[in-house]
């Protein structure tokens, strides 16, 4: 199970560019990519392995850009949805404060390995341009299955700190995402 959560945040990552590579456990078969800075050029706290390096780096822009497209619910056709979105935005605004604050305990710098990549779990430049050109329940129908997406995608990347990360804290971080996107989900498929 470690070596899929390990190679299931390679494959993202690898796939956007990231400079902290997750090391793959002894029987993943996924060669990880080769970063281009390593954890000791950073004077990396010890605490944190690189599993949870590239996991906060991941989250913050992630979760940044879905505060983004909540912003835009102010078009949502049902004030059910608007309410929804509005919940969603505050604890996402919490958990942003919580991966910037492990940030800094890992002694990350602070940068945007991922900026302009296209990602599981977010929304391209052109998406989010025509979800803002929306209203009503189009915009209803648009913005409930990116978010299902990101929620969905959040989940992978969370359950793989709780199989392959070291940082305890991030751990609990974690297990708060897995037990807040499930019942996110839920809500979201009651808009339905």
């Amino acid at each position: 199970m470690k070596a899929l959560a390990c190679a299931v945040l390679l494959v993202v990552l690898a796939g956007c560019g990231s400079s902290v590579a997750a090391a793959p456990g002894p029987s993943a078969s996924v060669a990880a990519p080769t970063p281009t800075v390593t954890e000791t050029e950073w004077d990396i706290d010890p605490s944190f392995n690189a599993t949870d390096l590239a996991w906060i780096e991941l989250m913050i822009p992630m979760d940044d850009q879905l505060l983004r497209v909540l912003d835009l619910a102010a078009s949502a056709g049902s004030p059910a949805v608007r309410a929804f979105a509005g919940q969603v935005a505050a604890g996402h605004r919490a958990e942003v404060a919580q991966f910037n604050a492990l940030r800094t305990r890992s002694r990350l710098p602070v940068r945007n390995p991922h900026e302009g990549h296209d990602m599981p779990g977010m929304m391209t430049e052109p998406e989010i341009d025509a979800l803002g050109k929306l209203s009503g329940p189009a915009f209803d129908q648009d913005f409930g299955k990116n978010l299902k997406e990101h929620l969905q995608q959040t989940v992978i990347l969370a359950q793989s700190i709780g199989t392959a990360g070291k940082n305890p804290e991030g751990k609990k971080l974690a297990q708060k995402i897995i037990t807040g996107r499930a019942a996110q989900l839920k809500q979201l498929a009651a808009l339905g």
